[in-house]
């Protein structure tokens, strides 16, 4: 037999009141109803939840003080189910996709002002690699990707060229006549491109050092003085420090950034986010 939510109800009541009759007027019912509930869950659980002997006091048993635990617990996430589901009735919601690197750097001041704009404004932000989250932006599972370059294509709101940048630890020692260790992701999939054509040119040595899945853990290397990489300028925040030709390091030149906006997708919050991202974007490589 399903427990019925009121059954609980009357139980949580009775538990604070220890009194049917008291429970019966708050929960606006009869006293006799009350006695029903209690019976049919205790029956329903097969245990005693109360101990309730004529000239005595009603208490809880053993069995009931660990059930109301649950029965709070249960209650309290049905009421927060349907408190939710009425916020999302009347909250608006955009879907972010951008990498890590700029989550950590442009993002937080555009989520601010986004903010101080749109205050009931829910925002799901997802990080992944560039050409993974152009394809959910295409499958329409995304309002706006904030990625590197994908070309032109339909909902492209801007592009711009950020200066890259030798990235290192605060303490990192090496020798730029020497092989340079670097780090990088795992797969290729990255700015390494960079980093070898630019120490090709310019007749230097270097070898894969270290390496991660995942953009955050090249950073924790980096920011430990193990290895230089390449990033972003704007996206080189302390602990981490930009290195130039002064180091003996080549320039390495510039990355084209991109927003894009779902076609089809008229609102003026989202308008508003791709406008901030355009404006935090030139901001941050302009103060560079």
């Amino acid at each position: 037999m399903p427990i019925d939510f009121g059954w609980l109800e009357s139980f949580v009541v009775s538990a604070e009141t220890l009194n049917f009759s008291e429970t019966a007027k708050r929960r606006g019912t009869v006293q006799s109803a009350v006695s029903t509930h209690i019976v049919r869950l205790e029956e329903t659980i097969g245990q005693r939840l109360f101990d309730r002997k004529r000239g005595q006091s009603m208490q809880l048993t053993a069995e009931g003080e660990a059930f109301i635990v649950y029965a709070r617990r249960i209650l309290n996430l049905v009421d927060e189910a349907v408190d939710s589901l009425k916020r999302d009735q009347t909250r608006s919601v955009i879907r972010l996709g951008t990498t890590s690197t700029l989550a950590v750097s442009i993002l937080p001041g555009v989520l601010e002002e986004i903010a101080g704009q749109f205050p009931k404004l829910h925002v799901e932000v997802s990080c992944g690699r560039s050409a993974e989250t152009i394809a959910r932006f295409d499958n329409g599972e995304l309002d706006l990707a904030f990625i590197v370059d994908q070309g032109k294509r339909p909902g492209r709101l801007f592009v711009q060229n950020i200066d890259l940048a030798w990235v290192s630890g605060p303490d990192l020692r090496f020798d730029p006549n020497e092989s340079i260790p670097l780090a990088f992701l795992t797969d290729g999939r990255d700015l390494r491109r960079f980093a070898m054509n630019a120490l090709d040119k310019a007749g230097q040595n270097c070898h894969i050092a270290h390496t991660s899945p995942d953009p955050i853990g090249v950073r924790a290397l980096v920011a430990a003085n193990l290895a230089l990489t390449v990033m972003p300028t704007l996206a080189a925040t302390p602990p981490l420090k930009t290195l130039s030709c002064d180091d003996g390091l080549p320039d390495i030149g510039q990355l084209p950034l991109a927003a894009y906006q779902r076609i089809g997708v008229k609102r003026m919050e989202v308008e508003a986010f791709g406008e901030c991202l355009q404006a935090h974007t030139d901001h941050s490589r302009k103060a560079l």
